[in-house]
């Protein structure tokens, strides 16, 4: 083909990549939630960091060249597309299920690590779970040190740890969630990986291998908006319908949907006006890990470094009798367990919970903000000097975590 041919075709991927663009943001800002002015805020930002993490799922990644990365996907409060938790840092590797990997570092002291395996991200109507490492499984040094290798056999005479991986697969998307549970307290891992039999120099792509990444990367993007609407209306079909009631999703073992068969999950939409809250409450889960997190309508995970937008079990204050009270509101109400929406009037609420399982979903009570004291009169208060402590105190554990 003549150049003057190559640069035809490349305007016509470019049209078609930008076309899957201009069809998500039309169907984002049909949604009826979008009549909030917040919420359109939101959307309008949500695009452009989905595309940078779909560019960095698919279309800069060199299985030859391996890194686990953490910033470039879902940075804390940047890009934090997908609904990741605020309590797991997340690394991506992107790997071959042909060649072969060496991954070693040293483990942390969080709750748990592990690495889940998926043959693609959303855009894959196949998509589905390839394996998973649970850390503590893992031969360990006096230090936490660890190494193992990934590949498609175990090497002949190797009798360490091995991961296998499915040689059918070109491009493996290996998914590190590092869990903490103390932000301030806790050490993360230290996690490398290494290729022991790249291809050769793959390091610069030719054009045709990079068109057909971005049109991946625009079919994610459009995948994920469609996904993201479809989790608030799942969420209010496990809750009969309703907004501002919990529905539960009990751990499935499912992983054809990023999920971990390790997980439960519950959801709720919640829908408030300003001096009105909502209090949350349920007995504690019996697990190792749980929390609750604030989404918007776009499935991007509010920020939770400089807002109190979740609380996980190590966080949350309990009640005289032992069970958990939090209070979603727009405005502070005072009180310790405050789910903070950073003045979104409607989004969702994300409950995890990993090895262990819940009662009943929470129950949710819609009061008035000003009754908010009387009705958890054992509830820590907190005046407004308290709270800017907390957070300045929240928000350097939490962007420590990742390095900042």
């Amino acid at each position: 083909m003549s150049a003057a041919g190559q640069i035809d075709a490349g305007a016509a991927v470019w049209a078609e990549y930008n076309a899957l663009v201009q069809k998500a943001r039309s169907r984002m800002l049909a949604r009826p939630e979008a009549v909030h002015a917040r919420v359109r805020d939101q959307a309008e930002y949500a695009l452009v960091a989905m595309q940078a993490g779909c560019h960095h799922f698919h279309a800069l990644h060199r299985p030859d060249y391996p890194a686990f990365y953490r910033q470039t996907i879902w940075s804390p409060y940047e890009a934090p597309w997908g609904g990741p938790s605020s309590d797991m840092v997340y690394a991506w590797a992107f790997i071959d299920g042909r060649r072969t990997y060496r991954i070693h570092g040293r483990r942390g002291t969080t709750r748990f690590s592990d690495l889940q395996l998926f043959n693609g991200y959303f855009e894959r109507e196949d998509m589905r779970g390839l394996g998973n490492l649970d850390f503590d499984t893992l031969q360990t040094g006096p230090d936490g040190s660890f190494s193992f290798i990934a590949s498609a056999q175990r090497p002949a005479g190797y009798a360490g740890d091995w991961l296998p991986l499915d040689p059918t697969e070109p491009v493996i998307y290996a998914q590190l969630r590092d869990t903490w549970w103390d932000w301030a307290g806790e050490r993360g891992i230290d996690i490398h990986i290494e290729c022991l039999d790249p291809a050769g120099d793959a390091m610069v792509l030719p054009t045709s291998v990079t068109h057909e990444r971005l049109l991946r990367s625009g079919h994610l993007l459009e995948r994920t908006v469609a996904r993201a609407m479809g989790y608030a209306n799942m969420n209010r079909k496990l809750a009969g319908g309703q907004n501002n009631a919990f529905g539960l999703v009990r751990g499935s073992g499912a992983t054809d949907h990023g999920a971990s068969g390790r997980a439960g999950y519950g959801g709720m939409v919640w829908d408030i006006e300003p001096g009105e809250a909502l209090v949350i409450t349920l007995d504690e889960p019996q697990a190792r890990y749980w929390s609750f997190q604030l989404v918007d309508w776009w499935w991007m995970t509010l920020d939770f470094s400089y807002h109190q937008s979740g609380l996980n079990g190590f966080q949350a204050e309990r009640d005289p009798d032992g069970r958990i009270s939090m209070v979603l509101s727009l405005e502070d109400p005072g009180i310790a367990n405050w789910l903070d929406p950073i003045g979104t009037p409607t989004g969702l609420v994300q409950m995890r919970w990993y090895d262990g399982t819940v009662a009943d979903a929470p129950v949710v009570e819609k009061i008035a903000l000003a009754d908010v004291v009387a009705r958890l009169p054992g509830a820590r208060r907190v005046n407004p000097a308290q709270r800017s402590a907390d957070v300045a105190a929240r928000a350097k554990a939490s962007l420590a975590r990742w390095g900042y």
